[in-house]
């Protein structure tokens, strides 16, 4: 047993650790519809920090928030003179992960790829508001889904490109599949590009 955890310990007692700070976002809208005025708004942001125990191998704990935000503004008849002027979904989804990040390279390489996989707990809620005429009046109501939350895996991959010596600025890919279901692997993918900080 004492064998083993000087085998554990050796490496930080040689190698002082770093972390690796980062933040990420994306965003992507796309306009349609009769009057080119509905729209499908998605954005992710997600903030990692990344606990260096050896020089190219983490333990990364990453909180993440993925936006997902359709408005309809072409109005639909439901029959008679019952009409939906507009409707807005809004889903949220929130994802807290715990994983291993190995990097392929020194950390003051030019440009790092690294890997990532682990576990992630995701909770999901959703709401949509729809405003309805009944050919007198108009009004608008919500309904909101019931909050979700599902054990999850995920796997992905990173670039990160030095600036300085500390700073650098990255791009990363992610797949979260459900209940660890690699045949949902490519169900829920996620591409952001963001900053990065080494202390």
């Amino acid at each position: 047993m004492k064998a083993l955890f000087i085998l554990l310990l050796l490496p930080q007692l040689v190698f002082a650790g770093y972390v690796d700070l980062s933040a990420n976002f994306w965003q992507n809208r796309q306009l349609y519809g009769a009057t080119n005025t509905s729209s499908n708004l998605s954005q992710t942001y997600s903030v990692g920090w990344a606990w260096f125990m050896w020089p190219t191998t983490a333990l990364e704990i990453m909180g993440q928030r993925q936006r997902s935000l359709i408005t309809e503004n072409d109005p639909v008849g439901l029959g008679g003179s019952d009409v939906v002027v507009s409707s807005r979904n809004e889903v949220l989804t929130d994802t807290l992960s715990l994983g291993l990040k190995q990097n392929l390279a020194s950390p003051q390489s030019s440009i790092v790829p690294a890997l990532t996989f682990g576990y992630a707990k995701q909770i999901l809620q959703g709401k949509t508001r729809y405003v309805v005429n009944d050919g007198t009046t108009t009004n608008s109501f919500v309904l909101e889904d019931d909050s979700n939350n599902q054990d999850s895996c995920f796997v992905g991959a990173s670039l990160r490109f030095k600036i300085t010596q500390f700073f650098g600025i990255m791009s990363s890919f992610r797949s979260i599949m459900p209940k660890c279901d690699t045949k949902k692997m490519s169900d829920n993918t996620q591409l952001t590009a963001g900053i990065s900080w080494i202390f």
